[in-house]
């Protein structure tokens, strides 16, 4: 075994590589720590937090890309910890689940989700344990760029209804929770405007409800009638399904897409998500069905814990819904700077991918070791060798 003396009568560049592996290896805890657990946990300017659920992968990922990841991983689980027991009575409930004749058989799901996604917050020793979500930025489906500029392209995108999330260039110029709902809470107009307060942990909130077990969603499923002199030959059972993306129904379109298909309208944003809780059209669960209306209903609520009223515009019940139907400009009113309004955000796994993700380095934020360092600890290891055969160390 080499000793600390063997160890500093080596070269100084060789000891001091050495010497500085060690300490910042990945791994290791920061001070005051005894316990890291993945890099979620560095650098923090509150009290060191040991998240019960790490972040894992990083493929792809520059090392201030994971600490925006991370960053905004943490704001998600203050806004869920602000929508826990919604109270259906209320006007930021009905905006996004519906209202309460329309949703009663259905808010013990809306409510178990919620809670699920607030389990992320949960520390070590927790009981309940939210599965480790695979992150990465390289976009291994290759459709961070895809679709028109005037319809929003991917910020970022779930991979199979699993704990794996895909990061594009437009997540990170999301801004962080509290500087975006502080600068927009103090402007006179744009106050009102939930969209306006958008931000990196929104876009988290999303990702993760389509996760299938924090997220549950509803499914008709059709079974046969076996039933006597039954006068339908189907019968109609909800069912429990990943939560993906709802669609407007009855949405006319001015063009159709490639090989005459309907270009689906997905509901994306503050305007759509109102939609699918007031057009006759839509079913009574297809609001609780979007991973979105849960992000926004987050948001809606940390604002009003924060600021202390809530940001109700724009209003959606215009009373004639064919009239919102053919309205490009209604159907199309919010920014398109969060989500590829006109493309799913839950994507298949594709071949060869790997479905879990090695755990990020605490070190440094997830710093990975340069090659120059690595180089020199083999170096430094031939140079031991040597000694130890030579008899001189």
């Amino acid at each position: 075994m080499i000793t600390l003396k063997a160890l500093l009568a080596l070269p100084v560049f060789l000891s001091s590589t050495i010497i500085t592996f060690v300490l910042a290896a990945p791994g290791s805890s920061p001070q005051g720590s005894d316990e890291s657990n993945g890099f979620l946990d560095v650098d923090k300017k509150e009290p060191f937090l040991n998240y019960a659920a790490s972040l894992t992968g990083g493929e792809g990922c520059k090392d201030k890309d994971l600490k925006w990841i991370r960053d905004g991983f943490d704001e998600m689980n203050r806004l869920f910890a602000a929508a826990q027991d919604p109270n259906f009575e209320n006007q930021s409930e009905i905006d996004f689940f519906g209202r309460p004749y329309r949703i009663g058989n259905f808010t013990d799901l809306i409510r178990a989700n919620l809670r699920r996604a607030g389990q992320y917050g949960n520390l070590q020793g927790a009981e309940i344990v939210n599965p480790d979500i695979h992150v990465r930025c390289d976009d291994p489906n290759d459709i961070c760029n895809e679709g028109r500029k005037k319809d929003g392209k991917h910020a970022a995108y779930n991979i199979g209804n699993e704990p794996h999330i895909n990061f594009c260039e437009k997540f990170f110029t999301l801004d962080p929770l509290d500087e975006q709902v502080n600068d927009e809470s103090s402007k006179d107009q744009a106050k009102n405007y939930l969209m306006n307060y958008y931000n990196r942990a929104t876009l988290w909130a999303r990702m993760v409800m389509h996760i299938a077990d924090v997220g549950e969603a509803v499914v008709m499923r059709a079974t046969p009638n076996f039933a006597p002199n039954a006068t339908r030959e189907w019968i109609l059972t909800p069912g429990p399904s990943p939560m993906k993306t709802s669609v407007l129904a009855g949405v006319m379109d001015d063009k159709n897409g490639p090989m005459n298909v309907r270009v689906l309208k997905y509901a994306y944003g503050v305007t759509r998500a109102k939609l699918l809780t007031t057009l006759s059209t839509q079913d009574p669960y297809d609001a609780l069905n979007n991973a979105e209306n849960y992000a926004l209903y987050a948001l809606a609520r940390y604002v009003i814990q924060k600021r202390g009223f809530f940001p109700n515009m724009p209003l959606v019940n215009f009373g004639n819904d064919m009239a919102v139907l053919t309205n490009d400009q209604i159907m199309d009113g919010d920014k398109k700077k969060f989500a590829c309004f006109d493309m799913p955000d839950v994507v298949p796994l594709m071949d060869g991918i790997i479905r879990e993700g090695a755990r990020l380095s605490s070190a440094a934020n997830g710093l990975r070791v340069p090659t120059a360092t690595v180089v020199s600890l083999v170096l430094a290891a031939i140079w031991i060798l040597l000694g130890w055969t030579a008899g001189w160390l």
